[in-house]
């Protein structure tokens, strides 16, 4: 059986590089040769960057450091090649998840570079999930679990049942219908009163830990018994502290939305 092994791309690059290399493709600018494979500039550069990224600086230094480590493990895969351990990795389905991860970075990289996230948009985004958490600086946020049902017969029966001692999430993977907590025994993890429907909220905020709502409440979705697991204060985080995380959810929902025009004209077959 064939390995699928996680490579990074500093491992990959040496790969291709060396593949290019002795397929006949002389034109690479290298920094350190082993055993005559090269270690190319652009490897080492893009190292570099990474650590750049990181927040170390650019220095003689680093870079003479980084040099012997790209030798290091050039070293570490002639051996392992030496091994017979390259037969056992899928090295072209690796490179083309690299490539993959590598385009999408280009695709979204060039499409902020023309339309910037700015200080205006995280701050509208922002304030629009601060909305949702509530009003308050700080609040509490609550774990839950929940059964879902149809009917408020058979909720009460599962009431009784939890009452008598029997375990709320094993009754939830037995009967609850919701598909989407079903499997994890109920569980909701954690949430703000903002983020669930009124009669939940206002349910939860006098439940002790450990306990569940003797009264089921009806949903749209169905009859529901709610667990409160566990409780914590919970403080909104100001707009700074946030930035990077709103950043993040302002690119995944640019693209979510592109890749919903994509799939939409798309041919999938599978």
């Amino acid at each position: 059986m064939r390995r699928s092994l996680l490579l990074g791309t500093t491992v990959l690059f040496t790969f291709i590089v060396n593949f290019s290399y002795a397929q006949g493709n002389k034109d690479i600018d290298f920094v350190a040769t082993v055993n005559g494979a090269p270690i190319s500039r652009g490897l080492l550069d893009l190292t570099i960057q990474g650590a750049v990224n990181q927040g170390q600086k650019d220095t003689p230094e680093l870079r003479q450091a980084f040099k012997a480590e790209l030798i290091n493990r050039e070293l570490i895969a002639q051996e392992a090649t030496r091994m017979g351990l390259s037969q056992e990795i899928d090295f072209a389905d690796q490179i083309t998840q690299l490539k993959q991860n590598l385009l999408l970075q280009a695709f979204l990289e060039d499409h902020f570079k023309k339309d910037p996230i700015s200080d205006v948009k995280l701050r509208e985004e922002y304030d629009r999930q601060r909305k949702l958490m509530g009003d308050g600086g700080s609040n509490y946020q609550y774990r839950l679990s929940q059964i879902v049902v149809a009917n408020e017969t058979d909720a009460l029966d599962l009431v009784r049942r939890i009452q008598k001692g029997e375990l709320f999430g094993k009754l939830a993977q037995e009967y609850s219908i919701d598909a989407g907590t079903k499997a994890q025994g109920g569980s909701l993890g954690w949430v703000l009163p903002a983020q669930v429907i009124p009669a939940v909220a206002n349910a939860i905020s006098s439940l002790p830990k450990g306990a569940i709502t003797n009264n089921p409440i009806q949903t749209p979705a169905g009859w529901v018994i709610i667990k409160l697991d566990d409780k914590r204060n919970f403080k909104v985080p100001s707009f700074d502290e946030a930035k990077p995380q709103i950043r993040q959810a302002i690119v995944q929902q640019y693209l979510t939305e592109v890749l919903k025009g994509l799939r939409a004209n798309a041919r999938i077959v599978q």
